[in-house]
């Protein structure tokens, strides 16, 4: 087994890293450029993978050369997320493994894992949470269809609702329409929240202004002000009934 790690890192993110994990479990962590002497293994396997797996890299796998990619394909290619899915308002959202081939997000299908969702209470952090709690269990699932020996599924992706959206059109998307209502801006602020990345905006003569959703405020607000409480108690020397 080998690890390959684009070795970002992000101050926000929990520790350890995909990297350092590796390491710690003995498991080589190489470039892609370090794999063109590799020998074959079983499977090669994109997970959240943000960089073109190349084809002398797919050419290393006997059995099949596969990404886990986050939305349900074939509706949700590229950077058509979370985000997407909530602007849209759709009552249903998934996480998708399938075959890769030289286009992102365009190869057979080995499994749609789909969830209901209320698209008037996600964000695109709520979303996104779920989601990949979702695909974890499609991982696995791939697992024990991969350990039982038999043949993987695989089904084309239908031409007629294949989507892909590029980011410069995922960026687009966050500036909220002039002359919104309310449930417009409301929709578009909770379908762009993720912190720390940007949010929805609204755009006039004064600049560009970034919209919090009102579910989010509330939230924090709820947080903030039981810190206050439990402060105040520790302070006063009571134990507070939870």
């Amino acid at each position: 087994m080998v690890v390959v790690s684009r070795n970002v890192s992000h101050p926000w993110m929990p520790t350890p890293d995909l990297e350092t994990h590796a390491h710690s479990r003995g498991i080589p962590v190489r470039s892609q450029k370090e794999l063109l002497d590799a020998p074959p293994v079983d499977f090669v396997i994109s997970y959240m993978y943000r960089n073109r797996v190349t084809a002398s890299t797919r050419a290393l796998a006997r059995r099949a050369a596969l990404n886990f990619h986050a939305g349900p394909l074939p509706e949700f290619g590229g950077w058509a997320f979370y985000n997407v899915a909530i602007l849209e308002e759709r009552r249903e959202y998934g996480c998708t493994c399938h075959y890769m081939e030289d286009a992102f997000d365009a190869g057979d299908l080995l499994k749609v894992r789909r969830f209901p969702i209320d698209p008037a209470l996600e964000t695109a952090e709520s979303l996104e949470r779920r989601s990949q709690e979702e695909m974890i269990q499609l991982f696995l699932e791939f697992c024990a269809l991969a350990e039982s020996g038999g043949e993987l599924p695989r089904e084309a992706q239908d031409p007629a609702r294949m989507r892909y959206l590029d980011q410069a059109g995922f960026e687009a998307l966050k500036r909220i329409p002039e002359g919104a209502d309310g449930a417009v801006i409301d929709r578009h602020a909770r379908a762009f929240w993720a912190p720390p990345y940007g949010l929805a905006y609204l755009e006039g003569d004064g600049g560009r202004v970034e919209v919090v959703p009102a579910c989010v405020k509330e939230a924090l607000a709820r947080e903030s002000h039981r810190a206050d409480l439990d402060r105040l108690f520790e302070a006063a020397g009571l134990e507070r009934e939870r």
